[in-house]
This record gives C-alpha cells, structure tokens and sequence, in this order.
C-alpha cells in the first residue's frame, strides 16, 4: 500500500507538472512542425513502421500532438493519448490548426484502456524517461499490439542529466521555464528507478525478456531528425528503439 501510495503521489505531481508545462511545451513543439524537423520526422518514421497496409497507431504519451500530426497527415489512423488533460486540450488545438484527424483519449499509458491486438504500431517519444514503471508499461503496449506489430520507442537517456544547468543552455528545450518548475521536472526524474538504469541497454534487454522481437537500436538519431539550426535540443543522445510482437 506505502508503495502504491507513493506511486500515486508521484502521478499526481507529475500531471501537475505537464499541465503547467503544456502550453509552452505545445508552442515548442508548432514551432518544431513549422519548420524541417517535420519532414525529417515524417520520413524517419515511415521508414521505421510497418509497410503495404492501412496502419492503425497509438502514439503513446501524445503530448501536443507532435507524431500524431504527422502520421495522421501521411495517411495513418491515429489515437493519442496522455494522462495530462491540458496537454490534450492544446494536442486538439494543434490537431484542428493542421487538419488532422486524431482520435484523444486520456489515459495512463503504463496501463493503456485498448483492448488485446488493437494497434498496428506504437510510437513514443520522450515518454520513458519520465514514467514511475516502465516494465508496466511495456507490458501493456506488448499487450495492445497486434501480432507483427511495431513499437517506435524515442527516448533519451536522462537519467545523468541536471535539467537545471541544462535549461541555461539558450536553444534548450527548457530555457526559458521558471526555476520552480525545471526543479520540481529534476525532482521527478531523480525519485523514479528508470533514472537508474543504463540506457538504452537496459531497455533493449527488458523488451527481449517480455517477449518482443527483432529489437534494434539506434543509438542517436538526432542527425536524421533534428535538422533545425534554431534548436540544439538535448545534449544527451537521441536514441530509437524498435521491437517488433512476435508473428506467431
């Protein structure tokens, strides 16, 4: 019960956070769309995901919308979802603004509300680092793919980061978010064990022990994505982890 009761401590100042977050997160992320990360991300992903078929995909952790966008405007049928409801207001805003269709859903990616073999493929990106269980919630986006599915895991290694000597960089993600708020983001990170583990190493092995297939790594994509002289982003590698479920 202690550990529960901790965990839900945890949801709670973590949704506090991305809420009081979201509208700046989301102008980051329209501005990142503006320009020619978008295209870079559109063909990084299409390369990367299932082929010859109608896709149906969960972006897991939406945010703003960013991935959602992108896969709904190639052709994809889209669900977001994020456990922060400002976040989610801003990703319809940005939604309507570009014209896609996206189906939202609130929810707790560690324990997502889909039925068994719903999605054809999952993507995600920097959601990992900040989730209390992340065996849970690989577990349950195994559980929601179907057979042959794929999950598009980006994430970085945050782990060994100070985001508050991080956010003084000028083109950081962070510079700019009042200090209260970059220390209560270190806190989080610092109280939760995925902060402890080698990534992604550690979570190329515990895809493999829960049963996916095929999983490869891409250490640092950020040269195949992240092409706009206006941002450095994040000092720390970009990497992209992609496992398949088992076909049989």
């Amino acid at each position: 019960m202690r550990e529960e009761n901790g965990m839900d401590h945890f949801e709670e100042r973590n949704r506090g956070y991305w809420n009081q977050r979201s509208h700046a997160y989301s102008s980051l992320r329209r501005k990142e769309l503006s320009g020619p990360d978008r295209k870079a991300w559109e063909a990084f992903l299409l390369e990367r995901l299932p082929k010859g078929r109608p896709l149906h995909i969960l972006d897991a952790g939406t945010g703003p919308a960013f991935l959602a966008i992108i896969l709904s405007l190639s052709g994809c049928t889209v669900t977001a979802l994020d456990f922060s409801s400002d976040m989610l207001k801003e990703a319809a805003v940005n939604a309507e603004r570009e014209g896609a269709a996206i189906s939202f859903v609130q929810g707790d990616v560690m324990n997502l509300p889909f039925p068994d073999d719903t999605f054809d493929a999952i993507v995600t990106r920097n959601v990992t680092w900040n989730l209390p269980d992340v065996p849970k919630a690989y577990a349950s986006w195994l559980r929601v793919l179907k057979k042959g599915g794929v999950l598009l895991n980006m994430d970085t290694d945050y782990g060994p980061m100070d985001f508050t000597v991080t956010s003084r960089l000028a083109k950081n993600a962070h510079h700019g978010v009042e200090g209260s708020l970059i220390q209560l983001c270190q806190e989080l990170k610092d109280s939760i064990r995925i902060s402890t583990h080698r990534r992604p190493a550690w979570d190329v092995e515990r895809l493999l022990s829960l049963g996916f297939s095929e999983v490869t790594l891409e250490k640092d994509i950020r040269p195949l994505v992240h092409l706009s002289k206006e941002w450095d982003y994040d000092p720390a590698p970009l990497f992209c982890i992609r496992a398949v479920k088992d076909r049989n």
